[in-house]
C-alpha cells in the first residue's frame, strides 16, 4: 500500500551464485517481509537449496544485492547465521541416525547455552519438545495435526515427517528470527506435505516474536487456506 513502511526480512537485486563454470541461480529479485513466508519453487537440481543457503548466510553470492535482516551479505554473513537456522539441510547438517530425538535437541540446546552452563536438564528438553507440539497441535484445525516425536526413538527409526519435524525443533531452539525449510517435497506422501505446510504456517502465525520462514518445494506447495494472503512464491527458474 503507498505510503505504509514494511519491514523486510529479506531483500534481493540481481542476486546471482555462480559455480564450477556454471550459473546456480542469476537474476533473483524478492522482498520479504518480516513474519511472512517465502516459497522457492523450481526443479530438482535448479539451485533452490543453494539459494537458501545464501539467504541464511551460508554461502556467498557471486553478483547482486541482498540484505537479509538489515544486514548486507555478503559482508554481514555472521550477523545472519547468528539470527537464520536451518532445519535441516542433507549433506549441510544432516542429523545423526545414531542419535535419539531427545539427544539431538539436548546437544543443540546446549549449543545456545553460556559457556559456564554446558549441561542440559530433562525438564529443558521436555521444554523445547512440549512448545512446538503445542504449537502444531493447536493447528489441528488447519492440517497441521504433525504426530508426537518419540522422544527416545533413534532418528534411524522416525518417519520422514518426524524426521523433518526434529529438524525444525532443532532450528528453533536458538529463537531465531528466520527458520529455512529445504525441499518439502522429499515427502513422499501428499499428506505429509499438507501437513508440513500447515505446521510451517502454524509455526510462524504462532510465534511470540515475529518468524519469517523461506521454504522449498518442486511442486506448487499446498498450503492452508489463507495462507496465500501472507506468502509469496519465488519461481527460480524464471527469476
Amino acid at each position: 500500500m503507498t505510503g505504509r513502511h514494511v519491514e523486510l526480512a529479506v531483500r534481493a537485486r540481481g542476486l546471482s551464485l555462480r559455480s564450477g563454470g556454471r550459473d546456480v541461480f542469476t537474476g533473483v529479485d524478492v522482498d520479504v517481509p518480516v513474519g511472512s513466508m517465502l516459497v522457492v519453487r523450481g526443479r530438482t537440481g535448479g539451485g533452490k537449496t543453494s539459494l537458501l543457503l545464501t539467504l541464511a548466510g551460508r554461502m556467498r553470492p557471486t553478483g547482486g544485492e541482498l540484505r537479509v535482516l538489515g544486514h548486507d551479505l555478503p559482508a554481514h554473513a555472521r550477523a545472519v547465521r547468528r539470527r537464520a537456522a536451518l532445519g535441516e539441510v542433507r549433506g549441510v547438517n544432516d542429523l545423526d541416525d545414531a542419535l535419539t530425538v531427545e539427544q539431538h535437541v539436548a546437544e543443540r540446546l546446549a549449543l545456545h547455552q553460556p559457556w559456564w552452563r554446558p549441561w542440559v536438564g530433562r525438564a529443558q528438553v521436555d521444554e523445547q519438545l512440549d512448545r512446538v507440539e503445542r504449537t502444531l497441535g493447536g493447528a489441528t484445525g488447519t492440517g497441521a495435526d504433525v504426530p508426537a516425536l518419540h522422544r527416545r526413538e533413534f532418528v534411524s527409526d522416525v518417519d520422514p515427517l518426524e524426521r523433518m519435524a526434529l529438524g525444525v525443533v532443532l532450528a528453533l531452539a536458538g529463537r531465531p528470527d528466520v527458520l529455512v525449510v529445504d525441499d518439502v517435497d522429499s515427502l513422499r506422501r501428499v499428506e505429509d506435505r499438507r501437513r508440513a505446510w500447515a505446521a510451517l504456517t502454524a509455526l510462524r502465525r504462532s510465534s511470540t516474536a515475529p518468524l519469517t520462514v523461506v521454504a522449498s518445494c518442486t511442486d506448487d506447495p499446498d498450503l492452508p487456506p489463507g495462507a496465500d494472503a501472507d506468502t509469496l512464491t519465488l519461481d527460480l527458474q524464471d527469476a
